[in-house]
């Protein structure tokens, strides 16, 4: 049974997201993830975000956020790439390394960051990444854009007991790295057939469910910016 999960916190300057026009859309960020799975991932990742990208594609980003969604992951793909090479386990002869755990075998989890707690129903905890966590990742984050608003999915947490994927979705000002918005999705019920499609189709889930909801914000609550945001894209079309 799919169960999503969704909370979403906002700066006080959050309608600048809403009437933003361009967005750089800096991709899916593993590097913090707590990854809670007997299966190695680190052939995987790549795949994943190969995995998204067919499903959703650019202009799906933008016919649901009514604006230009600028692709660029190459800071994200260089952190996912040392992410990978540096496993839990390390590596031994070109082979990832595995640790066991007194719950189940991890590959993956990440003793150098905290997580904050945050329940999504009596028996089910998720473990999102801290806000002055995500401000200091940000800090650290080398763009080549050096102003506008960007944004980022922080891959939190693959939980294969609960067959959850937690992703937070920041909006942040690219300059300053203010965060306007932080966005947490969580989808339980993984489905499929094979690590990539298995975790691949959650993962899409989550994305589509941020859309969504992006989309039905700026609807209700920024009509005015929806209506010129809309006549806009037809234009540029």
């Amino acid at each position: 049974m799919l169960l999503v999960t969704s909370s979403i916190s906002y700066s006080q300057d959050v309608s600048e997201i809403f009437k933003a026009d361009t967005i750089y859309f800096y991709g899916y960020d593993f590097s913090h993830a707590i990854v809670k799975t007997k299966y190695p991932i680190n052939d995987y990742v790549f795949p994943w975000i190969v995995y998204i990208g067919k499903q959703i594609s650019p202009s799906h980003f933008e016919s649901n956020m009514c604006m230009s969604v600028i692709h660029d992951f190459s800071f994200t793909n260089r952190v996912n790439g040392i992410f990978i090479e540096n496993l839990v386990g390390g590596v031994e002869n070109g082979v990832v390394k595995q640790e066991e755990s007194g719950r189940h075998p991890l590959l993956f989890d990440n003793v150098n960051i905290t997580s904050s707690k945050k329940e999504r129903d009596k028996d089910v905890i998720l473990m999102t990444i801290p806000n002055e966590n995500i401000k200091k990742y940000l800090s650290e984050y080398d763009l080549e854009q050096k102003k506008g608003i960007g944004l980022v999915s922080f891959v939190a947490e693959i939980n294969k007991e609960k067959e959850s994927t937690l992703l937070q979705f920041i909006f942040f000002d690219i300059k300053t790295r203010y965060v306007y918005a932080a966005d947490d999705v969580d989808i339980s019920g993984a489905a499929g057939i094979g690590m990539e499609k298995h975790w691949g189709e959650n993962f899409s889930l989550c994305v589509r469910w941020f859309l969504h909801g992006y989309k039905e914000n700026l609807f209700l609550d920024y009509r005015k910016e929806y209506k010129r945001k809309k006549k806009r894209m037809r234009k540029l079309k």
